[in-house]
């Protein structure tokens, strides 16, 4: 067929009309393809706000996942974030919801960020430099008083995202305090045994079975008797190096209630620690000094020459030191030295002489004795094993312990040779001293 050539032109313009048509068209629906798989990246506060809404509604983080920009989630899996807002959640007062949140800045942003900052990584701190610190305020009050925070990251160009580090790191902690604290709550002493190894002390954790076994143990009876169950505990904060809980209502050895803290650590190598220090209290009957097996003086006691003679024998020397204090009756109190072979003890009183003194056992310092000891077990023929057998935390306060007794401190210090360890790399006892504080 032959169109007439005014009919031709204007065919000819619908035509290049309809491909300009067709050509917008194809762009708008290559542009909402593309849309589909790109949405426009979100900034800090609105970030913050999906975080803040999955908290307050969990049911409904699948959507607010989907809000964020997959180059902004870092590869995290819808089932990561969930775990991690799951944790996060954690935090929050029970029955409470959330009224607010603020991003914070200024010496607050500073002082979080710097507590955090536990390794040499170059790239796990500039990690945490690079951290947004979110502030939510709830409707409950929490028991630590402190306020809950999460954080967010920014990349080199500024840009907020989720960084599946960071959030991996926060997941694995909380698994791994949940274990911690059903080991036990269950009091499976197999399952103790093998955490004591990731537990900070002073003194390096020795390979004896022996001595695991009755940290592992002393840790359960602590925990069965002096620390409510785990629906109690409090977790104060987390991020990608700690995890810190607040447990509230913990019987101390005077049998009143007081606080505190465990805190589970994870270094730039995802190695875990964790510090939850108990301490061991000095037992009352070793606040005695033994001698040939048989129980003698006790520490604080009164004093006096003939007790002694007839416990030990002739002392090797008998001394005195300054006058230290003047009582309102005119005593001239003064530090009287009594030596015996290998021990000496020391009593805090008046001194005429030799034969005439009086006061009070203030001092036993055993230091190369076969005969005396401290209580029914202790003697520097032991070694730093055989003191955690019996106390099994000693190493917790540098084998310094202590009790108060009818308003009275003892204090037990047992002094090791670090140069010259044993070959089960245990140390020798070089000194034991018992001494009253007195007031």
């Amino acid at each position: 067929m032959v169109f007439p050539r005014k009919t031709r032109h204007f065919l000819r313009n619908r035509i290049v009309s309809c491909g300009v048509v067709l050509c917008l068209l194809a762009g708008l629906l290559s542009s909402c393809s593309r849309g589909s798989f790109s949405k426009k990246k979100i900034d800090v506060p609105e970030m913050a706000r999906l975080l803040v809404d999955s908290l307050q509604d969990i049911n409904g983080a699948e959507l607010f996942y989907g809000k964020i920009p997959e180059e902004q989630r870092d590869g995290l899996t819808f089932s990561e974030y969930y775990e991690y807002i799951s944790v996060l959640s954690e935090m929050m007062p029970s029955g409470s919801s959330v009224t607010s949140f603020e991003i914070v800045e200024g010496q607050e942003k500073e002082d979080l960020l710097s507590s955090m900052l536990i390794s040499n990584s170059e790239e796990y701190d500039g990690m945490i430099r690079s951290s947004i610190p979110i502030r939510v305020e709830t409707t409950g009050k929490r028991a630590s008083g402190t306020p809950l925070y999460f954080y967010l990251q920014t990349n080199a160009d500024g840009e907020v995202y989720l960084n599946h580090e960071w959030i991996r790191s926060c997941i694995d902690l909380y698994a791994f305090s949940v274990h911690y604290f059903e080991a036990y709550a269950n009091k499976n002493l197999t399952d103790v045994i093998d955490l004591l190894p990731y537990t900070k002390t002073p003194e390096p954790l020795p390979q004896s079975r022996d001595v695991l076994k009755a940290k592992a143990k002393e840790m359960i009876r602590f925990y069965t008797h002096n620390v409510k169950s785990t629906s109690e505990y409090e977790m104060i904060s987390i991020d990608a190096t700690n995890l810190n809980y607040l447990q509230p209502e913990v019987l101390d050895t005077q049998f009143h209630t007081t606080t505190r803290n465990v805190l589970f650590r994870s270094d730039d190598n995802g190695e875990i620690s964790v510090w939850d220090s108990i301490q061991n209290e000095l037992k009352t009957v070793d606040l005695y000094l033994y001698y040939n097996g048989i129980r003698t003086v006790r520490i604080g006691e009164h004093a006096a020459p003939s007790q002694l003679a007839n416990l030990f024998g002739t002392p090797i020397t008998i001394s005195c030191g300054p006058v230290v204090e003047v009582k309102p009756n005119g005593d001239e109190m003064r530090n009287i030295l009594i030596r015996y072979d290998g021990f000496v003890i020391t009593v805090y009183g008046t001194y005429q002489n030799e034969e005439e003194w009086d006061g009070r056992y203030m001092r036993f310092r055993i230091w190369d004795s076969s005969k005396a000891r401290i209580g029914t077990e202790m003697d520097v023929m032991d070694s730093s094993w055989d003191i955690l057998m019996r106390y099994p935390f000693a190493d917790e306060t540098g084998f310094v312990l202590e009790i108060e007794s009818d308003g009275e401190v003892y204090v037990l210090e047992v002094d090791l040779d670090r140069v010259k360890a044993n070959a089960d790399g245990s140390y020798p006892v070089s000194q034991i001293v018992l001494e009253w504080k007195k007031s």
